[in-house]
C-alpha cells in the first residue's frame, strides 16, 4: 500500500509540474446476462417481461487522464462495482494507458488497458486485484468536453471468490473533461 500511495504521490506531482493537459473522465459501464424471468408476468409493471437481457452490474469510474502525445495517454483512476447477483462490491483504483487506433481532429478510436488493485474500506467490500483491457471512443463537441463510448473486460482477481476471480464484460458512456 505504501508503494501506490509513493506512486501515486510521485504522479500527482508530474502531473501538477508538466506542461501537459490534465483532464477528468467519468464513465458509467453496465454489464449484462441472460434474463432469468424472461416470458412471465410481472406483477409490479403488470405486464410479461419480454426482455431476452437484464443488468447483471454498475460500474462507476473516474479519474485524471494525462496525454503523453497525440497518440498515448496514461491516469489513474477510481471506480466503484457493485455485483448485486453475487454480492460483490468493490473498489478499484488503478492506472492505465490509451493507445489510438485512429484519430479524427479530436475524435479518437483507441485501446487501452489498466492494472491496480481492489481497496478494502470494511467488510463489505472485496480486497484482490484488477485488471482491464478494452476498447473506446472519444466523441469531441464544440464545448470543453467529449463524450466516451467504451466496451472493456474487466479481471477481478478476490481470494474468497469461487473459481479465485470474477470476470465482467461492460458496455459504458461517460464524459471527459478538457
Amino acid at each position: 500500500m505504501k508503494k501506490i500511495l509513493l506512486f501515486l504521490a510521485l504522479l500527482v506531482s508530474v502531473f501538477s509540474f508538466s506542461q501537459r493537459a490534465v483532464n477528468y473522465n467519468f464513465t458509467l459501464n453496465v454489464t449484462f446476462s441472460g434474463n432469468e424471468n424472461f416470458g412471465e408476468y410481472d406483477n409490479y409493471l403488470e405486464k410479461t417481461d419480454w426482455s431476452p437481457i437484464a443488468p447483471n452490474a454498475i460500474f462507476l469510474r473516474n479519474g485524471l487522464e494525462v496525454k503523453l502525445n497525440s497518440f498515448i495517454s496514461t491516469g489513474v483512476n477510481l471506480g466503484l462495482d457493485v455485483h448485486p447477483d453475487v454480492d460483490i462490491l468493490a473498489i478499484p483504483y488503478y492506472i492505465d494507458v490509451k493507445l489510438a487506433l485512429a484519430q479524427s481532429d479530436d475524435d479518437k478510436f483507441y485501446v487501452g488497458g489498466g492494472i491496480g488493485k481492489l481497496l478494502k474500506l470494511g467488510k463489505a467490500f472485496e480486497r484482490g486485484k484488477y485488471y482491464k483491457v478494452g476498447i473506446g471512443y472519444y466523441i469531441s463537441s464544440e464545448r470543453n468536453n467529449s463524450l466516451i463510448l467504451n466496451m472493456d473486460f474487466h479481471n477481478k482477481q478476490i481470494a474468497n471468490f469461487e473459481n479465485g476471480r470474477l470476470n465482467s464484460l461492460s458496455f459504458g458512456i461517460g464524459m471527459i473533461f478538457l
